[in-house]
Formats: structure tokens, sequence, C-alpha cells
């Protein structure tokens, strides 16, 4: 029998679309090792099998031929990409500085003597 996540704890807003997701790893498929957002709530429709481990993290595996249904605790999730309402053609805010400004008099090089010279 699949469980149900717990409604509030490790969900966070989407910041593109506002949405409710949850951060999970994955561990399998061409995604293995990095972290994916999954909407907040499970979906029948759901390609991916989700469950927590002991230490209240999350974990999501790929439905496969070899193992099409949830097993044990997991339950079938959606991830966010795929339903994000947000938009992706929306530039990111540019989180560079801006140039610094080269100063008018450049200051001598190393071993040459400070100030004018006098004769």
């Amino acid at each position: 029998m699949p469980t149900v996540p717990h409604p509030t704890q490790g969900v966070t807003t989407c910041t593109r679309c506002g949405a409710r997701i949850r951060w999970a790893t994955c561990t399998t498929g061409h995604n293995k090792g990095r972290r994916i957002p999954l909407n907040a709530l499970p979906s029948p429709a759901g390609g991916l099998a989700a469950h927590t481990t002991g230490l209240g993290g999350l974990v999501v595996r790929e439905l496969d031929p070899d193992r099409p249904n949830p097993e044990g605790l997991e339950w079938k999730a959606v991830a966010h990409w795929d339903s994000c309402t947000g938009n992706s053609q929306q530039a990111a805010p540019s989180r560079s500085r801006p140039a610094r400004r080269r100063p008018s008099v450049q200051p001598p090089l190393f071993g040459q003597p400070q100030g004018r010279r006098t004769r």
C-alpha cells in the first residue's frame, strides 16, 4: 500500500511559477545522483516512484518496464519541469557585477620611483 508524503515537510515553492515542489535525489536513469524537483502532491499519472529515507530525505526512481509500479512505501510523483507553467524563455537575472572603471592615473610599476620627477 503506497503512502502519502507529509503535506508540508520539505515543501518549497518554484521560483518560476510559484507552485509547491519537493526536491528529491534521483537513483536511476540519466538523472542518477542529481536533485530534481517534484510536484508536492502525488499523482496517479506520475512516471516516478518516490519515498522518504530514514533520515528525512526524499529519493526518487524512474518507473521502467521491469518495475512499473511503486513498491512498498513509494508513491507516484511527477517531475515539476514537466508541469511548470513558468516562462522558460524568461532570462534569469544577471548575477555579475558591473565592470570596474579603470583609474584615470595608473600607479607606478614595481621598482619605479613614486611621484613626479623633478630636475
